[in-house]
């Protein structure tokens, strides 16, 4: 109960309490309850008095006695819910005073209220529970705003760099056009969004934002294969490019720590970014799906999982597909143990925990999807887009580094398909990895 702030906000700033009351000596021992509580403690022995401290200090709660000559407790908190409505308030009173509270609830709109004598124990858990709600949403505040601050920054970068494109040549043009149309879907406006949200993460660490875009194709291929429509399937594929948007105030210590490594304190750190990453999407059209896959995406089959101990069937299925994909690549990448396990190291402890950590269905399916020797290694092969030729087909959806689909399985490549995809490769930066059907090989 002494940490008001575990979990709830990055900022260093005490939560600040303003306690009214015309008795010194209840004042005092609201002081003495809330001393241990780690807040700023502020006291008018007046309405009057209190509307001028709230005027004069920032305050993020308010504790108000109903009985005080001259301003009462009610019409007290009345003006302050006018004038300062993002201030909460609780509101003593004693069991004479109904009508008086009636007016207060109605008028000043009070979070709570307290009857005397208060117990202290639950005088602190009431003040805690409010200031803590408090905090994280302005925490969510907080990250809203950081998310429009990167989207103006970025459309700033993005409109010199089409200056620059224009300025160059008219075929860059045309590969911006491209790039336009692979965009010019049902799902344009908001695609946006995820490419801008997973990039905030990405600046901190883009070697694990490269791999995210892996993780991301690997897991919309796999929940298409398990029957997800096409729009749940999107919503992994989102899910798992924004699943680290909570790690944005992770400390460079933490943030590029293997998990197996962390002690118990950085555990508890790592284990409140899922339900940040929720946080941070809340409201936003279209992503409530991948929100809901971003809070559970620790949760384990057994129930041993977090934040919500779910278990089996109770994990959204998509999560379920979340959960085998990512520690598969943290696998063969090290970001689990700290040690690069093969692929064929990393698929045997999956199958370790098959039925305790992973769902059965799930990681049979993911060993069809990218583990059938047989047929797969035979029948495609990866080439880069200069060594793509007409007459190809993807064997697999193809993806950009940002996880966008540009082309669908099946496609036949013809000179101006390959054409812009070698531009679209020479604009980004980094290779393209195709999948394509071997000559004179079924799909």
């Amino acid at each position: 109960m002494t940490e008001l702030l575990d979990g709830a906000t990055d900022t260093a700033q005490p939560p600040s309490v303003l306690l009214v009351d015309d008795e010194t000596s209840i004042l005092s021992a609201l002081k003495r309850t809330l001393r241990s509580t780690g807040v700023t403690l502020l006291t008018a022995s007046s309405g009057a008095e209190g509307l001028q401290l709230l005027e004069q200090h920032p305050v993020d709660l308010i504790i108000s006695d109903m009985r005080m000559p001259h301003m009462s407790g009610s019409e007290f908190l009345a003006q302050a819910s006018q004038r300062f409505p993002s201030v909460v308030r609780i509101l003593l009173t004693g069991f004479a005073d109904l009508e008086s509270t009636i007016a207060a609830i109605n008028e000043g709109k009070i979070a709570q209220y307290l009857t005397k004598p208060w117990n202290d124990d639950e005088l602190r858990d009431i003040v805690s529970k409010h200031l803590k709600a408090k905090l994280l949403e302005v925490r969510n505040r907080q990250l809203s705003q950081e998310l429009l601050e990167k989207n103006i920054e970025l459309e700033a970068l993005n409109s010199q760099l089409e200056e620059k494109v224009a300025e160059r040549t008219e075929e860059l043009r045309h590969n911006h056009a491209l790039l336009e149309k692979t965009h010019d879907s049902v799902r344009q406006s908001y695609e946006h969004m995820v490419a801008l949200a997973s990039s905030i993460a990405g600046l901190r660490n883009p070697v694990s934002y490269r791999a995210d875009q892996r993780k991301a194709a690997m897991a919309f291929s796999l929940a298409q294969a398990m029957g997800l429509s096409d729009s749940e399937a999107t919503s992994v594929r989102e899910a798992v490019l924004l699943a680290n948007l909570g790690k944005v105030g992770f400390p460079d210590t933490l943030l590029n720590k293997p998990f197996a490594s962390l002690d118990a304190a950085e555990a508890e750190q790592f284990r409140q970014y899922p339900v940040l990453g929720e946080t941070a999407l809340m409201g936003i059209p279209n992503l409530e799906q991948a929100s809901r896959y971003i809070r559970h995406q620790f949760e384990r089959y057994d129930g041993t999982g977090f934040p919500d101990q779910l278990r089996g069937d109770q994990i959204p299925l998509g999560c379920r597909i979340m959960s085998v994909v990512r520690d598969y690549l943290d696998l063969v990448l090290g970001y689990y143990t700290g040690s690069v396990f093969s692929e064929a190291q990393a698929l045997r402890e999956i199958e370790r925990f098959s039925g305790v950590l992973y769902d059965t269905e799930v990681v049979e399916a993911f060993k069809q999807q990218h583990f059938n020797q047989d047929e797969d290694d035979d029948a495609e092969r990866i080439v880069s887009a200069a060594e793509l030729q007409p007459g190809m087909v993807l064997s697999r959806h193809l993806f950009s580094n940002r996880g966008i689909a540009l082309l669908r399985e099946g496609q036949v490549l013809d000179h101006t398909l390959i054409t812009k995809l070698k531009h679209l490769e020479t604009m980004a930066g980094e290779p393209l990895h195709v999948l394509v059907a071997r000559v004179g090989e079924p799909l």
